[in-house]
């Protein structure tokens, strides 16, 4: 352990204040007055730059671009004092829900019961097809072995 003499009285208080009081997260006032912001020390080292020294002399945006813009709300403002409401349309005389119909609806199918889950239902004429050649060609053996 470290010696009460050793250790000044300003880590003496951190030390002995309570658990989360220890640490101050609040700024300490600067000496040396406000500080200036990020952009004004940017603006301050680029000070030789021709158009550094335009914006600091006319602002962010040229004075066109401000006068283009008071132009055009007046322009705006202008139309929504000339603009006239217009009315409401006229009901048609297909508004609303349709008519219900007098004919009941149609009932529906009832579905096929599903088959097989894995293997799609194949037809059987290829079975068929392969059988009759086989067949017929047995027989057009059994028949064409004596005349040679």
């Amino acid at each position: 352990m470290i010696a009460d003499e050793r250790v000044s009285p300003g880590v003496r208080a951190v030390l002995s204040a309570p658990r989360g009081r220890r640490f101050t997260h609040t700024p300490q006032p600067s000496r040396r007055g406000p500080q200036p912001s990020r952009e004004q020390r940017l603006l301050a080292q680029m000070r030789g730059n021709p158009r550094v020294e335009r914006r600091m002399r006319q602002g962010e945006l040229p004075p066109w671009m401000l006068v283009a813009e008071q132009r055009r709300r007046e322009r705006e403002r202008a139309a929504r004092r000339r603009r006239l409401p217009v009315p409401a349309p006229r009901p048609a005389p297909d508004d609303g829900p349709p008519p219900p119909s007098e004919r009941p609806p149609l009932p529906r199918r009832p579905r096929p019961r599903p088959r097989r889950h894995r293997r799609p239902r194949r037809p059987a004429w290829p079975l068929v097809a392969y059988t009759l050649a086989a067949a017929a060609g047995a027989l057009a053996r059994h028949l064409t072995t004596g005349l040679f």
